[in-house]
């Protein structure tokens, strides 16, 4: 193994699963809708748990306790925000307090998009680890974030370095708004997956996301 290679396989990096939203536009609970034999959370997860991640953070808020009832969420830490009615953020930093300490960055996956797949997940973790390596050129990235067709997805990974600032924020607001005073240290990963783009917001969503699982299946 090389010097690079060490680096790579070192950077553990978390899956910061975040599942407090009240799905207000739904209308339902969202976490719990059916994809097949499986909810969009239990979907969300299993393909979380399927990457190279050194461990598995989920953050509920709205029906916290009938979604703990209904899913296994077997060595994942499941984290309960309290605050989730003022916005993302709040889910955002219990999630990133909960992290490892020896953990080197997070991915931040949100709950809604159960069609990225793990090798997907495994493309933005390959980037963070890539452009750690030394030889590379590169300084360390301190945000990666995956791109397919020309557009920006998520989950976005950030490098402990930028979580007490992410953990400021306030608001119903997420990773995004530290973009821009991170220019210079934002990677991007290229990705052939557009279910970076996709997330359930709507009940045409929904239908649409279904539609889709229950077709690889």
């Amino acid at each position: 193994m090389t010097g690079e290679d060490a680096v790579r396989d070192k950077a553990a990096v978390a899956g910061v699963v975040l599942a407090a939203g009240a799905s207000a536009r739904m209308g339902a609970t969202k976490q719990l809708l059916r994809l097949g034999a499986r909810t969009v959370l239990e979907a969300t997860l299993a393909h979380v748990r399927n990457a190279d991640v050194a461990e598995v953070v989920v953050v509920l808020g709205a029906s916290a306790e009938r979604i703990q009832r209904e899913i296994d969420f077997g060595s994942a830490h499941v984290v309960v925000n309290a605050e989730y009615g003022s916005g993302m953020a709040s889910s955002l930093r219990a999630g990133l307090a909960a992290v490892g300490k020896a953990v080197d960055g997070a991915l931040i996956v949100l709950a809604d998009q159960p069609l990225i797949r793990p090798e997907t997940l495994n493309r933005i973790i390959a980037a963070y680890r890539g452009s750690r390596a030394p030889g590379t050129g590169l300084r360390a990235p301190e945000i990666v974030i995956p791109m397919h067709g020309g557009r920006r997805g998520n989950p976005v990974l950030l490098d402990r370095g930028v979580f007490a600032e992410a953990m400021a924020l306030e608001g119903d607001v997420g990773c995004r708004a530290i973009f821009g005073r991170h220019a210079e240290g934002i990677v991007t990963a290229e990705v052939d997956d557009p279910g970076v783009l996709v997330d359930i917001d709507s009940r045409e969503d929904y239908e649409r996301v279904r539609g889709e699982a229950e077709a690889e299946h």
